[in-house]
């Protein structure tokens, strides 16, 4: 050996230590690739988690949710608050509990009433809905209501749960779905763990449009109007602005029409901007590649508003049900994921202001929405 050289070592040696350290870094990469995915999921779950908890708070009525084994997985405050008073446990009534059981199992929505807590002769009315969880599991959707609040409340408390149930059931089960896929891949498939995360993402995102929609309506039955002096016109060029990446990403063009000395009106700022957002957000929907236009002009005492698109119009059975909330008419829009509350909103606005809304609309010709709001007087 070369008395200069201290050490000899084999290039096979070297070449496989090589080869070691590589795979210890390639393996290390996806552990660690492996772990931030977890997180994102854990997070993507969690807010799926508290989206519900806010969509529960949002209701005007007691609301939880349990599962087969009877658990009480989500509850609203008033749902806590009442439980207590039936049982200090915290536990469902039996006649509840045995409900929930037959829900679940039967898979079809179940009316039952109780006596209230404090004032047996006052009766509850429970209406628990089947929530399918995950392909494999079904829960309980259970909305408590008083029936002397009148039979119209009541009726409209029994479709919003069961109309309720209907749109956390896609969403929940896509993400439950996905969940369980997402334990099944291995190490070196990020790619279908990416696309499963992109599925469970755009699930919470529904579920989190469907939760603000719900307080929406929640705070217009809490919250007096605030009649003001309005320029409408700078409520709808507001509305159109925040809408515009919108209708870019659609290649919708938005048009506004309105004379350049238009009066100001009577009129709610806040909720007036919520209209024009509502309107113009559902014509961009329905009209992908097409115009959406507003419409502004001056007709004796009042300001009418027209909002129009040139989509495929809505079918005439539809049109009697398009404010209820969650309708979606036979034409809906492909691949839409709106939660069915924006026309709701807009009537439940316009009946607070006393204004009537009129719709007109003809197949592959397009819809328009007009109402109007009194001009303000002069200051």
């Amino acid at each position: 050996m070369d008395p200069e050289v201290v050490a000899s070592i084999p290039l096979g040696a070297v070449t496989l230590a090589a080869l070691m350290v590589l795979a210890l870094g390639v393996a290390a990469g996806w552990w660690a690739s492996r772990a931030r995915l977890k997180r994102r999921l854990a997070r993507t779950v969690l807010d799926h988690s508290r989206q519900v908890a806010e969509l529960l708070d949002a209701l005007p009525q007691a609301a939880l949710i349990a599962d087969a084994d009877n658990r009480l997985i989500i509850r609203n405050a008033k749902a806590a608050n009442l439980l207590k008073e039936f049982n200090p446990d915290n536990t469902l009534p039996i006649a509840v509990d045995a409900a929930v059981g037959r829900v679940i199992h039967s898979r079809e929505a179940e009316t039952l009433e109780i006596a209230s807590p404090d004032n047996p002769a006052r009766r509850l009315q429970v209406t628990v809905a089947p929530l399918q969880a995950n392909p494999g599991a079904v829960e309980a959707l259970l909305l408590f209501t008083d029936p002397d609040a009148g039979s119209g409340r009541v009726e409209l408390y029994q479709r919003l749960t069961g109309a309720l149930a209907h749109e956390l059931r896609t969403p929940l089960t896509a993400i439950m779905g996905h969940v369980e896929i997402l334990s099944s891949y291995r190490l070196d498939e990020e790619a279908l763990w990416r696309r499963s995360l992109s599925f469970i993402a755009g699930e919470v995102e529904r579920l989190a449009r469907l939760v603000e929609d719900l307080l929406s309506l929640s705070r217009l039955d809490r919250v007096p109007l605030q009649i003001q002096s309005v320029n409408v016109r700078v409520a709808a060029e507001e509305a159109l602005s925040a809408l515009f990446e919108t209708a870019e990403r659609k290649s919708v063009s938005l048009v506004l029409q309105a004379p350049p000395e238009l009066p100001r009106v009577q009129a709610d700022s806040d909720r007036i901007r919520q209209v024009f957002l509502n309107l113009v957000e559902n014509g961009i929907k329905y009209a992908p590649g097409g115009t959406v236009t507003v419409r502004l002009a001056l007709e004796g005492d009042r300001v009418r508003i027209a909002v129009s698109d040139d989509g495929p119009g809505i079918a005439s059975e539809d049109l009697p049900y398009i404010f209820e909330p969650f309708h979606r008419g036979k034409r809906a829009a492909p691949g839409s994921q709106g939660a069915g509350l924006g026309l709701a909103i807009v009537r439940v606005i316009l009946n607070q202001h006393n204004t009537p809304i009129n719709v007109h609309s003809l197949l592959d010709q397009g819809t328009t929405f007009t109402f109007s709001f009194p001009i303000a007087p002069a200051a």
